[in-house]
């Protein structure tokens, strides 16, 4: 007599598998979520890093003589006179990071706003706030903030227009 050999797997075993891969998926689902809430962060500072760079490479090109700054907007291009102080630039500035597709990475609205001075703007979201400095003339400042994380400071910088 010959016994018969049955292949294939016991329920146990298959119900141990799917136990295990329930476990791996839970694990894999939460340590996701911690990298996608990481990544969002480092996209908001990643803003705020290009968004200075952008406006001190801007203002620099006025400090070597150029008479006039080229903003991209809806339409045609929009120039703003280097003699302007940067109050005068700023929603030129505001309209044209929009329009270079700068996004909130929590919400992906438009990621630049007007700010207001020493209030910080919603998170994800980087302010331009400048001001001329003394008035009709063309220094003064703008002030870059963007909040990556509610309940952490919100990164600061300031940009100076001589």
């Amino acid at each position: 007599m010959h016994k018969n050999k049955k292949n294939g797997f016991t329920l146990i075993e298959l119900l141990v598998v799917v136990a295990i891969i329930g476990v791996l998926a839970a694990v894999g689902v939460v340590a996701f979520g911690g990298f996608l809430g990481n990544a969002k962060v480092n996209a908001a500072k990643s803003n705020h890093k290009a968004i200075t760079s952008y406006l001190s490479a801007e203002f620099t090109k006025c400090s070597l003589g150029t008479t006039n700054l080229t903003y991209l907007t809806a339409g045609d291009p929009t120039n703003v006179a280097c003699s302007s102080g940067p109050a005068d630039h700023q929603t030129a500035i505001i309209i044209h990071l929009i329009q270079s597709s700068f996004k909130n990475p929590y919400t992906q609205a438009a990621g630049v706003a007007t700010g207001a001075a020493g209030t910080d703007p919603s998170e994800g979201t980087t302010s331009v706030f400048c001001t001329t400095t003394p008035a009709g003339s063309s220094k003064g400042n703008c002030v870059i903030r963007t909040l990556f994380e509610t309940g952490q400071t919100a990164l600061v910088d300031t940009i100076l227009k001589e």
